[in-house]
């Protein structure tokens, strides 16, 4: 895009605040430049409070800093009038006047997409589950979307990059701002195989009121919306209702009801929620359709040794005694099947010397 064009933006941005544009005026002025440099015939369609502030605007020289920022830090702009602007999201009530993005396939966010979200705090079940859908929808070509959270949103990121697939990471801060700080490797591996966006300026650190407003791109950027584990009140949850109101599908993994984590999944699902146990479910709900089959656990490639230990594991870690036992290898051989599954990706050894599956 030309600087005097992405300038113009930049400072529209500026001026309107997080979710305040309408897409009612984005519609209207695909040319920001007419705004600050027309006329009040030009400033019809806006607020008179955003019209005096258009008129009156002259922070440019935070314009011109802010360009030389996204320059260093190897991000773009993507405005809203860019063919690169996903175009579902232009269809939500408050889409941002442009998003900044950084990485290696940002030719992506008009390819199918569907954003996968939970708790921050899930069980191992909720952690296995967001990585095995998301897997299995990367690997049929399902850009999964989700917000690089610790917990549900970081498993579903993984899973998507494991299957060798895309994935976009919506930020509450800026896109050179790396959080939590325990995620920077993800960070890193999101940019260099997927996209990480954000509407908020660069530099921008993470506060509270930024993650609601974050969420709405998150749904809005997808066809439909999983939860996998969210308690009543959640960010999780707070996306699914915002993916209402875009008209957008929810869905819901269903969890044990005796869990704080499944209240808010499993009410989901009383109040009319698609259930979905699989990535086939959510491509079934969203019409979504593929010529590559699902990744699951039982195509995987494994030994027949390596079946034997797979077969022992259920759905929550078992102590490595306890697999060894019921596998009826010697101790040495099962330890050295079970180094051997952990380097393919297929369990992990946790504290404990507990085992758990990650397919």
């Amino acid at each position: 895009m030309d600087k005097d064009d992405l300038k113009y933006w930049l400072a529209l941005a500026r001026i309107m605040s997080v979710g305040k544009a309408g897409k009612g005026v984005l519609s209207h002025f695909l040319e920001p430049a007419n705004l600050f440099k027309e006329t009040s015939r030009a400033h019809a369609a806006l607020s008179p409070e955003i019209a005096e502030a258009v008129k009156g605007f002259d922070d440019w020289q935070w314009v011109d800093e802010e360009i030389s920022r996204v320059e260093a830090a190897g991000a773009a702009v993507i405005t809203f009038n860019d063919p690169g602007y996903p175009a579902v999201l232009r269809e939500i009530d408050a889409p941002p006047c442009l998003l900044y993005a950084k990485g290696a396939a940002l030719d992506s966010l008009n390819t199918p997409t569907t954003a996968l979200v939970g708790t921050r705090r899930p069980t191992h079940y909720g952690v296995r589950v967001a990585g095995k859908i998301a897997m299995g929808l990367a690997s049929m070509g399902v850009t999964v979307a989700s917000g690089m959270a610790r917990g549900c949103d970081a498993a579903a990121h993984k899973g998507a990059l494991d299957a060798g697939g895309l994935t976009v990471a919506v930020l509450g801060t800026g896109v050179d701002v790396v959080y939590p700080r325990d995620n920077a490797k993800l960070y890193e591996d999101i940019v260099a195989k997927g996209v990480v966006l954000s509407e908020f300026p660069m530099t921008t650190q993470p506060r509270p009121y930024n993650f609601p407003q974050r969420n709405r791109i998150i749904s809005g950027i997808s066809k439909g919306v999983v939860v996998v584990e969210a308690p009543f009140r959640s960010g999780a949850m707070m996306t699914a209702r915002l993916a209402l109101e875009a008209n957008r599908e929810v869905m819901a993994v269903p969890g044990a009801v005796t869990s704080e984590r499944s209240r808010g999944t499993n009410g989901l699902i009383k109040q009319g929620a698609h259930l979905v146990e699989s990535a086939s479910d959510v491509m079934s709900v969203l019409g979504f359709s593929s010529a590559k089959p699902e990744r699951q656990a039982e195509k995987m490639e494994l030994s027949a040794a390596e079946a034997v230990v797979w077969n022992t594991l259920g759905d929550e870690p078992s102590h490595i005694d306890a697999v060894i036992d019921k596998a009826g290898f010697a101790p040495n051989k099962a330890a050295a099947i079970l180094i051997e599954m952990e380097l393919k990706g297929f369990i992990r050894q946790l504290p404990g010397k507990r085992i758990v599956k990650l397919l």
